[in-house]
């Protein structure tokens, strides 16, 4: 099993019940929508999955690691085993594409000519490899989300968690990045994508996870996005 919660619930500090005993299997290799409306707690649920945030109580299996035991020096780890895409793309403005996706490997301390392999093997699986030496703000926004997926899986992660990967992105855009993503799951990546796109999710035909004000309310496989967007 790639992902498993149990009884999970999160409340932070202001009161907010955002998750209310959470219940939930994802097995390796699986591509797996998370919907909702906003509030709802798709995004606090997957910050849980790569330890940005604690649960109040239930446990977050990884891989079978129970991730919230891990040590602050453990967690860095972790996060080389998950990838992460954001709706905002969150790329550094003074670095090329290349430089972008190398850095979490130049942190590592990966070799040079390592670097190099697996920079280039990213870049073209995401067709960029024409932009390596171009800077974000020159680039569009499915541009930008490309460079953002080649940085998420240059280390060859076993999970993608997409954060409404397609959130700015105009709609054709929006799909190219979907056959991207369906690209990398068929490596073998498991990927779960949080998104409000019903058009998507009801074309693809994936399972469908929705929760509703912080509980699981329905699990389908090749579901529909059933559910009112907000």
């Amino acid at each position: 099993m790639m992902i498993q919660l149990q009884q999970v619930r999160k409340v932070y500090s202001n009161g907010v019940q955002a998750l209310q005993g959470i219940n939930l299997k994802i097995k390796m290799g699986e591509f797996v929508f998370l919907v909702g409306p906003s509030g709802s707690g798709k995004s606090t649920l997957t910050k849980l999955l790569y330890r940005e945030e604690l649960p109040t109580s239930g446990q977050v299996f990884l891989a079978g690691v129970n991730i919230g035991e891990l040590r602050p020096r453990q967690v860095p780890t972790l996060r080389q085993r998950v990838g992460v895409v954001f709706q905002d793309f969150k790329l550094l403005p003074k670095r090329t594409v290349w430089e972008n996706v190398a850095f979490s490997l130049e942190i590592l301390g990966i070799s040079a000519k390592e670097q190099h392999q697996k920079v280039k093997a990213a870049l073209e699986l995401t067709g960029i490899v024409e932009l390596a030496q171009e800077y974000p703000t020159r680039l569009s926004g499915g541009e930008q989300q490309r460079v953002s997926l080649a940085r998420a899986i240059v280390n060859s992660p076993p999970l993608l968690l997409a954060d409404e990967p397609t959130g700015n992105l105009d709609p054709d855009t929006s799909w190219e990045i979907m056959r991207l993503l369906t690209k990398i799951n068929l490596r073998g990546t498991t990927v779960l994508v949080s998104t409000h796109d019903k058009l998507i999710v009801d074309s693809m035909r994936r399972r469908v996870v929705t929760i509703e004000r912080g509980r699981l309310v329905q699990d389908q496989a090749q579901g529909v996005y059933s559910v009112g967007i907000s």
